[in-house]
Formats: C-alpha cells, sequence, structure tokens
C-alpha cells in the first residue's frame, strides 16, 4: 500500500500532472490516490472523470473491451468476462461482488464505464438493479422501485420487465429506464419508471400501450431502443424509444423489409453512429442479412438499406465502430465478420446462442454514486 505523501512533495503544475495522469489506466489511477492529498483530490474531481473519459474513448477500438456474460463449462456458474486486444482476444475475467451474483444475472448495459446489472427477469417483477463500475470496483444497488405489485392496476397478472440504461450528455446524467407490462386474457397495463443518478430515486413517467419484444436494449446519443409490439394497432411490430432528457416514450415505425416483420428475426445495433436494423431469417442454413440504417431525428426518421451479406450460416448481433460484425455460431461461439474479406475471426469464448449477453465496455472513473 502507497503511503501519502505530503503536497509540497509534488511541484508539477496541476494542469500538467492532469494531463500526465490522465493517460494511465483506471486501477493505477486508483492506487495513485494514496500517493498524496492534492493527486487524491484531482483524481476524484468531476473535470478530471471527464478528461479522463474523452482521452480513452478518443483512442477508438484499441481502448474498447466486450463485456460479455457466459457459462463456466467446468461449473457452469454464470461468469462475466472482458475480452480485449485488437482483435478481441485476451480474455480477463471479472470479479462480480458476492452481493449482486445471481445465477440469474443479467446485464442490462454498459455506458462509460459504468455498468447496469440486473437478476434477470424478463418475467422477475422484482428484480433488484445495480449499478457497478468494474476497474474501480465501486457499485450500488438501486433503492426500491416506484412501481410496485401492490400498486398495479391488474395486482394477479404475470407482467413482464423489460430494462434500458444510458447516459444523455446534454444533461450530463445516467438514467435506468424500467418497464412493466401486461397484456393478455383482454388484460393490459403498462408501467414506466426511471431512476437518474443525479437524483438517487425512482419515479413514474408515462408509458405507451407497447409489449418489449426482446429484453434486449440499444441507446444511442442519449435514446433508448427497443424492438416492441404496439398493442393499440393490432399487435404492429415497432421499435419503442425513449429520450433520456426529455423522459419521453415514441414510436419509431420499422422501414418496408419486403416482408412480414415477424418472419424474420430482427436485432437492433448501432452502424456508423446510426441506428442499426439488421434482419434476418434464421432456419439452420446459410441465410442473407439485410442491414437497414436510421437516419434523422424524432419524428423525421428515414431508413436506407445499406448492404445484404451472405449467405452466411452464422446469426448477426452486433455491428464493431469500424463496420465488423459480431456473430455467433450455432453453438454459441462469439466471431468477428469482416464483410470486406468475407472472413471470420473466432473468439475465445462461448454465449447462449439464442439469447447473448454482451455490452461494448470502455473502463473509466465514473463512479456509480453521486
Amino acid at each position: 500500500m502507497m503511503m501519502a505523501m505530503p503536497d509540497s512533495a509534488w511541484e508539477l503544475p496541476l494542469d500538467l500532472t492532469a494531463e500526465i495522469l490522465s493517460r494511465l489506466p483506471v486501477r493505477t489511477l486508483v492506487r495513485f490516490e494514496s500517493v498524496c492529498n492534492s493527486w487524491r483530490r484531482l483524481i476524484q474531481s468531476p473535470s478530471f472523470i471527464s478528461l479522463h473519459l474523452n482521452r480513452s474513448a478518443n483512442l477508438g477500438d484499441g481502448a474498447r473491451s466486450l463485456l460479455v456474460k457466459h457459462r463456466s463449462p467446468a461449473t457452469d456458474k454464470r461468469l462475466i468476462s472482458l475480452l480485449s486486444g485488437d482483435s478481441l482476444e485476451m480474455v480477463s475475467p471479472v470479479d462480480i461482488p458476492r452481493h449482486m451474483y445471481s445465477p440469474n444475472l443479467k446485464v442490462v448495459g454498459s455506458c462509460n464505464g459504468l455498468v447496469c446489472l440486473s437478476h434477470d427477469c424478463f418475467c422477475n417483477f422484482g428484480a433488484p438493479i445495480f449499478l457497478w463500475n468494474p476497474a474501480t470496483r465501486e457499485s450500488r444497488a438501486l433503492p426500491k422501485f416506484a412501481i410496485s405489485p401492490e400498486n398495479l392496476r391488474l395486482p394477479k397478472a404475470r407482467f413482464h420487465v423489460a430494462h434500458g440504461f444510458g447516459y444523455h450528455h446534454a444533461i450530463d446524467d445516467y438514467k435506468v429506464v424500467r418497464i412493466a407490462f401486461e397484456y393478455s386474457r383482454n388484460m393490459a397495463c403498462f408501467r414506466a419508471e426511471l431512476f437518474a443518478l443525479s437524483e438517487g430515486l425512482w419515479r413514474e413517467v408515462p408509458a405507451l400501450p407497447c409489449r418489449v419484444y426482446s429484453p434486449g436494449c440499444v441507446v444511442l446519443n442519449g435514446v433508448l431502443y427497443w424492438l416492441a409490439y404496439d398493442c393499440g394497432s393490432d399487435g404492429l411490430m415497432l421499435i419503442l424509444s425513449f429520450d433520456l432528457r426529455d423522459e419521453v416514450f415514441r414510436r419509431v415505425y420499422l422501414p418496408d423489409l419486403g416482408y412480414r416483420p415477424d418472419s424474420y428475426f430482427l436485432r437492433l445495433t448501432v452502424y456508423e453512429r446510426s441506428l442499426c436494423l439488421m434482419a434476418y431469417k434464421d432456419g439452420g442454413r446459410a441465410q442473407r442479412w439485410d442491414l437497414w440504417v436510421m437516419y434523422g431525428g424524432a419524428g423525421e426518421e428515414s431508413w436506407t438499406k445499406r448492404s445484404s451479406i451472405g449467405p452466411i450460416i452464422h446469426r448477426p448481433l452486433a455491428c464493431g465502430a469500424n463496420g465488423e460484425i459480431l456473430v455467433a455460431k450455432s453453438d454459441g461461439t462469439l466471431a468477428i465478420y469482416e464483410a470486406s474479406s468475407e472472413t471470420f475471426g473466432y473468439l475465445p469464448i462461448k454465449v447462449s446462442p439464442y439469447s447473448p449477453d454482451f455490452h461494448f465496455y470502455i473502463e473509466s472513473l465514473v463512479p456509480a454514486t453521486r
């Protein structure tokens, strides 16, 4: 353990010290907090945390890792690992705090080094939610929900729950969104609530009559997106969005795919800093993938079909920053597909092939509390 030195022992100007320290990894900076009081104050300051995060983000893909939930082949236990390196070839296990662990662990999202976890639960209404910074090892359990089974309009119904987690630069705040819905046997109830890190509590927000199709959520430019069915329009499939700044749900309509959306598998991802819809038919044989990219702001969305890839037997999962595509084999083995060379680079890890749980991750000093 380092012993704190008197501040007079360090005579470098503060701005030069910040410039030097901002180039170091998080775990080194956590140790350096013990060097002297001025360094501790600097490293914990919001301005330095922002400087360090921006520098890491500007390094591009080399600073990014893939956070993957998977199952240990030896013990069958749920694990979280980081894949890093130029080709994501290095695997590093992540220690999950004991109070957050569950056999049904789910990674809700990852944003600026903060990870949101839940005890999965598409049908577990009271599953706890946590915010966690794996690099600093700081974590917190979120408080009691605003919506409880006792104050639901259909208290005996079996509610489904979907989550989203993201950050909005304009308000400098992280928010978790929780959607509860039940739509069966001529009964319908749709409720939503959010937790803002700056406020430290849950509060209810108006919901739309939409049933989330998949618990996975994509965040882009401070907006959360889910695939959903519009229960107020004969079950039309669409995208449900939620702007973290104005806290309003909106409907985003799918492009004309040339076929019924429910006859194909659909996934949302981010491609070239735009929302992307990946459409493919999964029948055990090689299939083509269609990549549709959305442009325009709220209410002015338009779709462009950017490419059609394949036929390929692997399932597409997400797009990387440089146009590469993350895919999964039928046994859950992950791979990176390079469309330009039509080659696969297989990764040293397996996920659940039909419900993969992975998120791009960048380490930071962002605290889980404020």
